[in-house]
């Protein structure tokens, strides 16, 4: 299982959460069973007539997304690809990690 979280920083497992997902400075992919992380910039192009920046981050083949707020377009996108989001009351990357199997369900936008 591969779990994909914003970041506002590239500090391993003390990284900051970032408040938004699509323009978050990096991102976070974890691998849960082997217990793996890389760290990356986001390099998202929320212009591009070819991929929206869902279809951008699918590339990594994430499992689940962790994100402390995110748009209702980005929430449908996610939903149409079977795409589990969670959120939490967390602040660092090591909390989300170790509260992995209690996290909440995302369902509600964040207003953009």
């Amino acid at each position: 299982m591969r779990l994909l979280v914003a970041l506002d920083d590239d500090n391993g497992l003390d990284s900051k959460l970032s408040l938004h997902f699509g323009y978050c400075p990096f991102f976070a992919l974890y691998d849960v069973e082997e217990k793996n992380l890389k760290i990356i910039k986001n390099d998202l192009n929320h212009s591009s007539p070819d991929l929206t920046p869902v279809d951008q981050v699918m590339k990594s083949k994430p499992d689940v997304v962790f994100s402390l707020g995110m748009g209702q377009r980005a929430i449908g996108l996610f939903a149409e690809k079977n795409i589990k989001l969670k959120k939490g009351n967390f602040k660092i990357l090591k909390e989300v990690i170790d509260n992995f199997d209690s996290l909440d369900d995302l369902e509600d936008s964040c207003g953009h």
